[in-house]
């Protein structure tokens, strides 16, 4: 039971069917599960930073509102939102991995967290599995296959924290209201881009002068304001785009 928690979250390839940009669509990867970046509603749709980003994107390179579909499979998609992974253009977001705990308790510091009970992505938490071991992560890990399912467990007393990237734990604390919070400890970063296909790599410079636009007219800093909560002042300016 403690070793895999699983969010119940239901179509995690809503998109398989699509053709692509060698269609009528563009299709776009995101990886659920993941408050403030990319979570699906409950009437249907995403909300979320990455599919503000994305939705930007797709409508400066053409594409209508109703030709913009979003999948979880990532291999299928014509551009792939999230951890930069090459080839990528951005990034349009660097981002620390962060601590979330109950907002009554003490912080936790990288050292606590080797006798406490720990909840993250296999992503999340390799480098503190690669630190305190295998009989570590037997015993203390609860290994999520999206961040989104750890936040009952902190909710419940059935972790002490929640490994994520920051913005994923602001968004996981918007939905416990005055329940958690952000301990403030950046343990790495990441970049996160928009990742190229095969049939989209020549999209580069259209793609590159897209987010450019939507740094300059401001659309990214409301981005920031309405998905990024408790961080938007730590997210001021946009990165700087990487020349490749």
């Amino acid at each position: 039971m403690w070793r895999v928690v699983s969010a119940g979250i239901a179509a995690l390839s809503i998109a398989a069917g699509l053709t692509g940009c060698s269609g009528t669509g563009l299709l776009i990867g995101v990886r659920a599960g993941q408050p403030g970046l990319a979570e699906t509603l409950p009437g249907g749709g995403w909300s979320g930073f990455d599919i503000a980003v994305a939705h930007y994107v797709a409508r400066q390179l053409g594409y209508r509102k109703d030709q913009i579909r979003y999948t979880t499979d990532l291999d299928s998609a014509d551009l792939v939102m999230g951890p930069a992974r090459e080839p990528y253009v951005g990034p349009y977001l660097v981002a620390a991995k962060d601590i979330l705990v109950r907002a009554r308790d003490r912080d936790r510091s990288l050292k606590e967290l080797a006798g406490g009970l720990v909840c993250g992505t296999r992503a999340d938490t390799l480098g503190l599995a690669g630190r305190f071991g295998a009989e570590w992560r037997a015993a203390h890990l609860a290994e999520a296959n999206v961040p989104a399912a750890c936040g009952p467990l902190l909710a419940d007393r059935r972790t002490d924290a929640i490994i994520a990237d920051a913005p994923v734990l602001a968004g996981l604390s918007a939905q416990y209201p005055g329940r958690f919070r952000l301990v403030g400890r950046p343990l790495a970063q990441e970049r996160y881009g928009i990742g190229l296909s095969e049939r989209t790599e020549s999209w580069r410079d259209e793609i590159e002068d897209a987010l450019r636009q939507m740094y300059d007219d401001g659309s990214w800093h409301r981005a920031v304001i309405d998905y990024l909560g408790e961080l938007a002042t730590q997210y001021e300016m946009p990165p700087a785009l990487e020349k490749r």
